[in-house]
């Protein structure tokens, strides 16, 4: 029979448990403090972070997280949702990266708003779980900081559970600096000794397929962004943006010359680089 939680009536080990606890703490007296699960594709990152963020919700007596409320795909979607929780009082959000580095300058933008963030919200004692790849990523500032407080690598995830060491902030400096010098960079985990190890269990599975659901969506956002940008694809805000003139004024001149969008995704109407030049001519007669 599939367990999904282990004999203290959790989805993971009592040592996470405590973890979690002293994390929770120490935002309610108003510190800020950052949860990092990094990870490779498939070993369940999001699992343990939906885990994570439903007992915090518990601890403060509140049901399991709402995606549509608390796991936030994307900078934007991040930003929108914290207020969310501080409206509403809920204590705990999960930022999923979900592709937002695959721009040039997205990881320095990720990592100035993540900055803000915690300049800004401090005093609204919610626990912020990031969801990466590799918490390499994150700027030097944010660890002269203190601000993140915990890093949960997960590895070797089988069919029914999955593996996690956890670092406190004083042994992640010593991943980073481990990081530096080898080419591939998930080895420093081998050569830091984590301050505790332990395991969590898959999520019943009308939760996971309700999670697969919701990010679903958000990956397939980031792909069709991805697809908009090799076409070089252009919104009447784009254009508008890049000529400096208001979007009614495109609108206006796209009618005028008889201008065709290439392609409508989500009823949004996307032009090529053809059409855009035809609107930069105008501006220079």
């Amino acid at each position: 029979m599939i367990r999904y939680t282990y004999d203290n009536g959790l989805p993971f080990s009592d040592i996470y448990k405590e973890n979690i606890e002293d994390l929770n703490k120490r935002v309610e007296e108003r510190f800020a403090s950052l949860l990092i699960i990094d990870g490779g594709v498939g070993k369940g990152k999001t699992t343990l972070c939906v885990h994570t963020a439903d007992y915090i919700n518990k601890l403060h007596g509140f049901p399991e997280i709402k995606f549509k409320e608390q796991l936030a795909t994307g900078g934007a979607d991040f930003l929108k949702k914290i207020r969310i929780c501080y409206d509403k009082k809920l204590p705990v959000i999960i930022y999923s990266e979900a592709g937002d580095f695959n721009k040039r300058g997205a990881l320095s933008k990720f990592n100035a708003m993540l900055t803000r963030t915690f300049e800004t919200f401090r005093a609204f004692k919610i626990v912020v779980l990031l969801d990466l790849p590799n918490f390499n990523v994150l700027d030097n500032g944010l660890f002269d900081n203190n601000i993140p407080r915990l890093l949960i690598h997960v590895d070797n995830r089988d069919m029914n559970y999955g593996n996690f060491s956890g670092y406190s902030l004083y042994r992640m400096f010593y991943l980073r600096k481990k990081m530096e010098k080898l080419t591939v960079k998930t080895f420093a985990y081998e050569l830091v000794h984590p301050n505790f190890r332990g395991h969590f269990l898959n999520l019943p599975p009308a939760r996971e397929k309700a999670l697969d659901l919701y990010t679903v969506k958000g990956k397939l956002k980031t792909l069709r962004g991805a697809e908009i940008d090799m076409e070089g694809l252009l919104s009447y805000n784009k254009m508008a943006a890049k000529l400096g003139k208001s979007v009614s004024w495109i609108r206006q001149q796209c009618y005028k010359l008889k201008i065709k969008e290439s392609r409508t995704i989500n009823k949004v109407k996307y032009f090529n680089e053809v059409s855009f030049n035809r609107l930069a001519d105008l501006l220079e007669k």
